[in-house]
């Protein structure tokens, strides 16, 4: 039995040597990643927010409905991101970006049928930047948890703007620019609001490769 101690060891290490090259490398993700967390973020909590806004504030039904649907999915959404990113050690800010905020802020300053044509327009053009967000991740995301994420969001996302989309016929709302004059000029405001919105999700990844550069910076100088 003495004779055997030594082999089983020996065979004990290699399994557990074995075992070691077999783990998963520690999570590295790059910049499109940690960006593609912090905007889709706060996507999410603008989504929730306008959802709040139009239960409070929509004089149409169809925009009530949608609104609790925001509310219900991008709190989903957000539970799973928010977990991906805690085991990467990606931080996430607390609010929207103030583009976001000021956007939604807006909306609300109009009343009735003009809340819901301003708010259906940011929902729009909101939902199409993240389906934007999504692809950029997909095609140069290095972190596989986080391409998950953007794959399992995108049919959401895309659930929502098709619904949008729908509200705005139902309600006789163009849903691309028109031109110059009449309904262009009626819509040249909810457009600015989708514009600054957008405005807001790359200023929130262009945020994440600063604040990387920073980090790098030092390092870069003693090489």
């Amino acid at each position: 039995m003495k004779k055997l101690t030594r082999p089983v060891a020996v065979l004990v290490a290699a399994v557990a040597g074995l075992a070691l090259a077999a783990a998963p490398a520690a999570a590295a993700p790059n910049a499109q990643d940690q960006e593609f967390l912090v905007a889709a973020h706060q996507g999410n909590l603008a989504e929730i927010a306008a959802g709040q806004a139009a239960l409070a504030e929509a004089a149409t039904p169809g925009v009530k409905e949608m609104g609790q649907q925001l509310v219900t999915d991008h709190t989903a959404l957000d539970a799973q991101l928010t977990a991906v990113a805690q085991q990467l050690g990606v931080a996430l800010p607390g609010t929207p970006t103030p583009e976001q905020q000021a956007a939604l802020a807006e909306v609300q300053a109009e009343d009735g049928q003009d809340f819901d044509t301003a708010w259906l327009y940011l929902q729009i053009e909101s939902h199409r930047a993240t389906l934007a967000l999504g692809e950029r991740e997909l095609a140069a995301g290095s972190e596989q948890a986080v391409k998950d994420l953007a794959t399992a969001s995108a049919p959401v996302v895309q659930r929502h703007l098709d619904h949008a989309l729908m509200l705005a016929r139902e309600l006789g709302v163009d849903t691309v620019p028109a031109g110059t004059g009449g309904q262009a000029a009626a819509s040249e405001r909810p457009l600015g609001l989708a514009l600054s919105l957008v405005g807001g999700l790359l200023l929130a990844g262009a945020g994440v490769l600063v604040a990387r550069s920073h980090r790098t910076t030092p390092a870069a100088r003693r090489r």
